[in-house]
């Protein structure tokens, strides 16, 4: 049905660089959001609106809800590990910079995700693929400062929480790879409603929503989190998955990092350094090199 859509590469290409638009202005989102509530709430109100918004979605698809126990489990795994990069990237965005955070982010997590294939023997690097890794390491150490900054200013400046958000999302990555007989939106579906469950009982506190000033402005970055990035972004990218396959969606979302901080730097007057830019387009140079590694697509979430 989907397929039928969207007929047109062209069309499709073009929808694809908006998609990559809207994952960069989710972290301008983040970041807006930060000055309202905190890391204990974002989590419910992304996917809150998030199940609320894809639900439709499944149903216009005609895409099955059905699941078995592995795939259950498995997305009660994936959840925690949602919560995670979720309340991380918030926290990095309370202290970091929002453009070049959200590139940080983006160019981490397929290093990570490379990384772990390594070790787990999933993939046999090439000579070319570790200097290709070092040379994204290298171009992310540029984007941090980390040569200039103490541990403790490397850690108040959001660095360490990009980090693990990258992290955690790598994690996602990984083990999403596992899920079987299932169609991964639906699967997704559930990791939303695993996250939005455990975190409201483990942490949501009703008692801030007297003292959140919920103006327009706060609505909007909401809509554009949880519905424009997490919905209709993924439903999006999943079509765009069956026009043009996995490996050409994967080159559009090295548009991300670029985005990102131009995005900060119109939203916020950020400046980026010589050094931040080189870091960034070394990162993506690398990723260019790695992304022939073939990984079974998840649907990205930011």
């Amino acid at each position: 049905m989907e397929l039928r859509m969207i007929e047109s590469k062209n069309t499709m290409s073009l929808l694809m660089v908006m998609v990559t638009f809207t994952w960069a202005l989710s972290g301008i989102a983040t970041k807006y959001l930060s000055f309202y509530i905190s890391e204990n709430e974002i989590v419910v109100y992304r996917y809150f609106f998030a199940v609320l918004s894809t639900f439709p979605v499944l149903l216009w698809m005609k895409i099955s809800f059905n699941i078995n126990k592995r795939n259950l489990l498995l997305s009660l795994l994936l959840a925690i590990f949602l919560i995670g990069n979720t309340r991380f990237y918030f926290m990095g965005m309370q202290h970091g910079a929002a453009g070049l955070g959200a590139a940080l982010v983006t160019v981490l997590i397929p290093i990570f995700v490379y990384i772990f294939m390594v070790f787990s023997k999933k993939s046999q690097p090439t000579l070319r693929d570790w200097f290709a890794l070092l040379f994204g390491i290298i171009g992310v150490s540029f984007m941090m400062n980390f040569e200039q900054l103490s541990l403790s200013e490397w850690m108040r400046g959001g660095n360490l929480y990009f980090v693990l958000a990258a992290f955690f999302y790598a994690l996602i990555t990984v083990f999403g790879a596992f899920m079987r007989d299932m169609h991964v939106m639906a699967f997704n579906f559930y990791i939303c409603i695993f996250a939005l469950v455990i975190d409201w009982f483990l942490s949501f506190d009703g008692a801030f929503l007297s003292e959140v000033n919920m103006d327009k402005v706060f609505w909007i970055n909401i809509f554009i989190l949880s519905v424009l990035s997490t919905t209709i972004a993924a439903t999006l990218y999943y079509i765009g998955l069956k026009v043009l396959g996995s490996k050409k969606c994967s080159e559009f979302s090295l548009l991300t990092p670029f985005f990102a901080i131009a995005l900060g730097a119109l939203f916020f007057g950020e400046m980026l350094t010589f050094k931040n830019a080189m870091g960034t387009i070394m990162a993506v140079i690398a990723l260019v090199v790695l992304n022939n590694v073939k990984l079974k697509d998840l649907t990205n979430f930011r």
